[in-house]
């Protein structure tokens, strides 16, 4: 992993986020991860550090390790250990959103990271979830136009998941209208779990005997799961995920997953701590946009990036820029390897 890190810090988007990060001698970033155990998050981490290293600022952390209550402690402590900005990463929106609003009060600015949080004067940093909803269904029709679909979303609390399901759910409607296809099986999954999306599809396979034609997963995470359990029934079915893990990226290699919706977590980590630096700064963010899309209708400030759909005929995309390395995406590849990996 430090070997992939030191590789994607070189990326062009990153270097001008860098070079256009403000001089923070004084400026200390706090930032509360909610689920730091997922792979990406130390892509994540690296991006935000990239930029508040080099403007000479502090970066101080904690994790909440899928806990809605230590999230809350954690924030509160990292304001009293002086945090003069906050990147918030929430797992449950609704239990952050006391503290965050008297963080705002005080004058700290917050930077809700890649998960939305709807309080008044909360930066919004994240991926354009529509494009990756409408990404989900676009992949899983090119491969299983009709057919048994499972699917399995993420957290209920989290309003990416219904953003992400919505637009998933409108490119969907004209073929659950037609008959072509049947949703057999549907979840949300607590904290976006593997090891509970890995339980809910084995139930799901086994109320079905098996008779299950695509498996639409929400994150790459949950995938990781759904793979094993799939693997496990000697099924080959189509599997999508969201992120672009390492993993994710390896089991399309295998075949063992069919398209991931690749989100450069490095560079949504520098854009947050731009923002975050521009916002203790007392400066306006360039590039930002009102968002008034989650399910209170409150506007914040947004800036949204932009998302593409991995398979196996363009794993070299995330080599291109860094991301991943071919040694990492073709580990274990035997049978039928993609282009990549011959």
């Amino acid at each position: 992993m430090k070997k992939l890190i030191k590789s994607i810090a070189m990326s062009t988007t990153a270097i001008t986020m860098v070079a256009g990060a403000a001089a923070a001698d004084d400026i200390i970033v706090g930032v509360s991860w909610y689920k730091f155990a997922d792979e990406r998050w130390v892509i994540d981490e690296a991006g935000i550090k990239s930029v508040v290293e080099a403007a000479g600022a502090k970066y101080i952390s904690a994790d909440a390790n899928f806990s809605p209550e230590k999230s809350v402690a954690d924030i509160e402590n990292l304001i009293t250990r002086g945090a003069d900005v906050l990147i918030i990463m929430s797992g449950v929106a609704d239990s952050v959103s006391p503290v965050v609003a008297s963080a705002l009060a005080e004058g700290i600015p917050v930077v809700a990271y890649d998960q939305l949080i709807e309080v008044p004067g909360t930066f919004y940093v994240s991926f354009d979830a529509r494009s990756v909803g409408q990404e989900l269904a676009n992949g899983m029709l090119e491969v299983a136009p009709e057919g048994n679909y499972v699917l399995i979303k993420g957290d209920d609390g989290d309003p990416n998941t219904h953003q992400m399901f919505s637009a998933y759910q409108e490119k969907m409607q004209s073929y659950y209208d037609s008959g072509a296809i049947s949703v057999v099986g549907e979840q949300f999954v607590d904290s976006w779990r593997p090891e509970l999306a890995k339980d809910t599809i084995e139930q799901i396979l086994t109320a079905t005997d098996n008779d299950v034609d695509a498996v639409m997963v929400m994150n790459d995470g949950m995938a990781s799961g759904v793979a094993e359990a799939i693997s496990e029934q000697g099924l080959d079915v189509p599997l999508s995920g969201q992120d672009g893990a390492p993993g994710a990226l390896n089991r399309i290699a295998r075949g063992q997953q069919t398209f991931t919706i690749w989100k450069n977590a490095f560079d949504l980590g520098a854009s947050a701590a731009t923002v975050a630096l521009q916002l203790a700064n007392g400066e306006d963010v360039e590039g930002a946009n009102d968002f008034s899309g989650g399910p209170q209708g409150i506007t914040l400030d947004s800036l949204l990036l932009p998302v593409e759909r991995i398979d196996a005929s363009n794993l070299d995309r995330t080599v291109d820029v860094g991301w991943a390395t071919v040694e990492r995406i073709c580990a274990g590849v035997s049978e039928n390897p993609p282009a990549i990996c011959q």
